[in-house]
């Protein structure tokens, strides 16, 4: 679905862009392509599944919001907190996107992951191939006791500058074992606003 900006403000006109002096218009080529493995949920028992619309496939644990501008990952639960999903989990997430000018798109994370070590609900988010940033649980000895925040280098938000053209971002993201974790999830919102 296409998007479009005026004065820094998201505007949809019957799915088409509106021409504008002083719009500036961003739009994602192609859905997203997502990728999953690992999940049970739907009934797949940890098989791989490639798909472009997470209501293509049940239990998708990925959501689609604002318009394409924003996603969610939801980890199933885990093995040996919550008896739950044996596997180790996968997923991607991937948006071409194009930009008529230059572009200053701002990405933010966020999430939680297990309180017991922090080597786990990995993520990492590229732009063009370039890591933008990563971001791990945060650990903590604290075995099944809750979720916590997950800790990010760098920090969100993080700023891209986009040349006219056609970009790839791409999320990568793993538990990294089927253990201490339930309730993880993630979450990442785009902005965009015209470079000065």
């Amino acid at each position: 679905m296409p998007v479009h900006f005026y004065d820094n403000k998201i505007l949809f006109v019957n799915g088409q862009i509106a021409m504008h002096e002083r719009c500036c218009c961003v739009s994602f080529s192609q859905t997203w392509t997502f990728t999953d493995s690992g999940f049970i949920d739907g009934g797949q028992d940890g098989a791989y599944r490639a798909y472009d619309d997470p209501a293509d496939v049940p239990a998708s644990p990925w959501s689609i919001l604002n318009g394409g501008l924003g996603l969610r990952l939801d980890w199933e639960d885990d093995e040996n907190c919550q008896n739950h999903n044996p596997y180790t989990q996968y997923a991607t997430a991937t948006a071409e996107i194009v930009v008529p000018r230059t572009m200053i798109m701002t990405i933010t994370w966020s999430g939680e992951g297990e309180t017991q070590d922090p080597d786990f609900e990995l993520m990492s988010l590229y732009v063009n191939g370039n890591l933008v940033g990563s971001a791990h649980a945060p650990g903590g000895g604290q075995g099944c006791a809750a979720m916590g925040p997950v800790v990010s280098d760098p920090a969100p938000p993080q700023q891209v500058t986009l040349q006219p053209g056609t970009h790839t971002l791409f999320i990568d993201a793993t538990t990294n074992d089927p253990l201490y974790h339930f309730g993880a999830w993630y979450r990442f919102d785009l902005t965009f606003q015209e470079a000065l």
